[in-house]
């Protein structure tokens, strides 16, 4: 589909209107509807990819539901923290790597695929899981406060908190470190770091989710 959306209200309280015609898909995390016209006819995403997806990121199995438009109709979609939402326009050509929790819907050309991340795999919270879109369409993300764009040119390099990850290209050389093991001994900074290097671009969150679960200020 060629999704018609709107972003209703300010970057940190941000609500997905998406408008659908008859036959549209529209693919969206489990439990982020907020509202919608009686017009959809709603269908869990079974399957592998669906299931793991599931545990990664919501801890069920049915975390990804497809909406049908019987005719015209809208749907909101709240995500499930304080913050940004993010549109990105793929046309094919690249491929993404998603950070834990920042998937909130999506056309229904975006495959979801699971992908091993080696040793890097702990960076999606579950083993070696991590999860890539591809295809032709419309990603929505969601972040815990704005989402900022960090663009890197050939062999430039850029240090990135993991729990700040939202999106990144899949062809980007990465490692992860602990951050007293860059720098040396630092007081607060014994937490995983992911450093990158270009070309290609990532977005980051600009608040930390496991501190705000964890009642501590960001």
């Amino acid at each position: 589909m060629a999704a018609d959306y709107e972003m209703l209200y300010g970057d940190t309280n941000r609500l997905l209107k998406v408008k659908a015609q008859a036959g549209d898909k529209v693919i969206i995390e489990a439990g982020a509807m907020a509202a919608m016209n009686p017009n959809f006819e709603i269908k869990s995403k079974a399957g592998s990819v669906g299931k793991a997806i599931g545990r990664l990121f919501s801890g069920t199995s049915a975390f990804l539901q497809e909406y049908v438009a019987k005719s015209y109709g809208e749907i909101l979609v709240a995500p499930k923290y304080l913050g940004d939402i993010k549109a990105v326009n793929m046309d094919g050509s690249v491929k993404y790597r998603l950070g834990k929790a920042s998937f909130l819907a999506s056309t229904d050309k975006i495959n979801l695929n699971i992908k091993s991340g080696g040793g890097k795999g702990f960076l999606s919270g579950e083993g070696f899981i991590q999860i890539e879109a591809e295809g032709s369409g419309i990603l929505f993300l969601s972040a815990y406060g704005a989402i900022h764009e960090i663009t890197l040119s050939q062999g430039e390099k850029y240090i990135v908190d993991t729990n700040h990850l939202v999106l990144w290209e899949s062809s980007m050389n990465y490692k992860v470190e602990l951050l007293n093991g860059l720098f040396g001994s630092i007081t607060g900074g014994e937490g995983l770091v992911c450093v990158f290097e270009g070309p290609g671009k990532m977005l980051i969150q600009s608040r930390d989710p496991s501190k705000m679960l964890a009642g501590k200020s960001s």
